[in-house]
């Protein structure tokens, strides 16, 4: 059912852009987890203990194909994954390890501001759209007699930044962007058995080339 959703999803992302001279991008990014993927208190659950989950700063990897259509306009492909781990912790028990695995697959728009050329890459832009995020929380115990828990969740994410891109030499550019992703569906974080399944919020710092 997910494999069908994200074929739909990226057909009639690309069926459109097909005649278009695009720009390929490769990215590394620096996230900041925000909001309730920072850090969300859980109630007592079964047995009466509260706990705290919270995830850590890592770092992803963006893959983008944008197709100018018109000097200032252009529609963007973004593919990005990440992996970050983090931990549960309850007074008086032993912390256990926590991992959430994101690949989001997105369209975005970008407008190009000033003397900014969407045919060239070039200049400052504004960036935004959606994004289809596969995603894998687990927990791990760390012992035989505590097996860890999976959860597999596929949510919608909205994206919205800022970037600017620049060539210092040859037909290659160097970009660097600032966007925050927000999931926008399936965002529940009331108390459950760990791992919960807070919202994937989190502040994207990526630096790369485009060409």
């Amino acid at each position: 059912m997910a494999t069908s959703r994200i074929a739909i999803f990226v057909l009639a992302l690309g069926i459109p852009l097909a005649a278009q001279d695009p720009h390929f991008g490769v990215g590394l990014s620096l996230s900041i987890p925000t909001g309730a993927f920072n850090s969300t208190n859980y109630g007592a659950d079964g047995s009466g203990v509260a706990s705290n989950e919270a995830y850590d700063t890592t770092v992803g990897v963006q893959f983008t194909v944008s197709f100018p259509m018109d000097p200032k306009y252009a529609l963007r492909l973004d593919v990005y994954g990440q992996s970050t781990t983090g931990q549960d912790t309850a007074p008086g028990y032993v912390s256990f390890d926590l991992q959430h695995r994101l690949l989001s697959l997105g369209g975005e728009a970008q407008y190009f501001l000033g003397e900014g050329d969407a045919y060239r890459h070039r200049g400052a832009y504004l960036v935004g759209g959606l994004s289809l995020d596969l995603e894998n929380f687990n927990s791990d115990y760390g012992g035989p007699s505590w097996p860890g828990t999976s959860v597999d969740k596929t949510r919608l994410g909205g994206l919205a930044g800022w970037g600017y891109s620049f060539r210092p030499f040859g037909r290659w550019r160097t970009s660097a962007e600032v966007a925050f992703h927000k999931t926008l569906t399936g965002t529940d974080t009331s108390g459950q058995a760990a791992p919960g399944t807070p919202a994937a919020d989190f502040l994207r710092l990526t630096y790369g080339v485009v060409f």
